[in-house]
């Protein structure tokens, strides 16, 4: 079946969504009980090009898709070329593990289920929440909190959270589309792994299927992934796919981008690719490896390591080793400002 028959259903998702009062009060409730937080020091551009100005890092954005249970032991393998934003949902698996994100991002308003998934060890983690979180789950966060302004918010506090938290920024989708675009737009980082994100599924979607136990699952329809398999998907994970391949194809080149979880990433374009956790690891690490020797040597000295990388039959010349990033960032970024 051909996707695109499917086109109305997800416009009228994103439609319904957006109109959706029940939704708007709650974000409403939300920002008048937030506000006062909001201030420059805590906003996210604070963090603006963190990974540009300090050692280049590869970003590792885990969502909570069963694939997650495969590699998350092996997230325990990295080292500080990287760093690892989470979604909510996948927090407390991670930790459970013994694997500590640097950042969670939470974007979601609802004040029952998301406070028990922050609800954990999290004093060393930063928080980078919507303007429109629950106070509930602000309540139970113990570690640094930068906001961001969520899209679609009602129209008497958009002036407000632009003054309180400065350039405007388009928030949207799930945890892990606005973690892409925070991790390269904002800070600044070129190179991105996916983990535990199929936006597909056989079953179930979610690896710990008790997160989603207030969920109701509408209408699916199939879908086939990177490996061919056939499974299903609904018309909200089909949209995040499709403004993360968005994203990695706008930002391609330089940015280089990866996907570990074997779902539907990368199925409509060539800019995501697919790769196991453990190989995507090693082979950044070798990149970074050899970026730095060349901006440590001679003229000379680079030509001669291009030589030797286009000289091996595992590695092409990484694609990964790339310069020219912040004029394709300033034009995405330009483009969240408008809003």
């Amino acid at each position: 079946m051909n996707i695109y028959q499917w086109k109305n259903q997800i416009h009228n998702f994103n439609e319904s969504f957006s109109h959706n009062e029940e939704v708007k009060d709650k974000w409403a409730r939300n920002i008048e009980l937030n506000i006062d937080k909001f201030t420059k020091k805590n906003s996210i551009w604070n963090l603006e090009d963190i990974y540009l100005n300090e050692k280049e890092k590869a970003a590792i954005l885990v969502g909570a898709s069963p694939s997650i249970l495969d590699d998350v032991e092996k997230l325990k393998n990295i080292d500080d070329n990287f760093f690892i934003i989470c979604a909510n949902s996948s927090l407390k698996i991670l930790l459970d593990h013994g694997v500590k994100p640097d950042y969670c991002m939470c974007l979601d308003g609802d004040e029952v289920d998301i406070p028990q998934h922050l609800d954990c060890d999290n004093k060393d983690i930063t928080l980078l929440a919507s303007c429109v979180i629950a106070p509930e789950s602000l309540a139970v966060w113990k570690g640094p909190i930068y906001y961001q302004a969520y899209y679609s918010i009602p129209k008497k506090y958009k002036a407000k959270v632009r003054r309180a938290l400065g350039k405007k920024i388009l928030s949207g989708g799930n945890s892990m589309s606005q973690a892409l675009f925070v991790s390269t737009v904002i800070f600044g980082c070129r190179t991105a792994i996916f983990v535990g994100n199929e936006l597909c599924y056989d079953e179930h979607y979610y690896a710990d299927k008790t997160i989603a136990k207030t969920e109701i699952i509408p209408a699916v329809f199939p879908i086939t992934d990177i490996k061919g398999r056939k499974r299903v998907t609904i018309p909200a994970l089909f949209t995040y796919a499709m403004w993360i391949d968005k994203t990695c194809a706008d930002l391609t080149p330089p940015g280089f981008f990866i996907d570990c979880s074997g779902g539907i990433l990368g199925t409509t374009n060539k800019a995501i690719h697919p790769m196991e956790l453990s190989d995507a690891i090693e082979k950044v690490k070798f990149a970074f490896e050899k970026k730095r020797e060349l901006n440590n040597t001679s003229k000379e000295k680079q030509n001669d390591i291009i030589k030797d990388l286009m000289a091996l039959n595992t590695q092409k010349p990484s694609e990964v080793i790339r310069y020219n990033f912040v004029n394709r960032r300033e034009e995405l970024w330009k483009i969240a400002k408008k809003g």
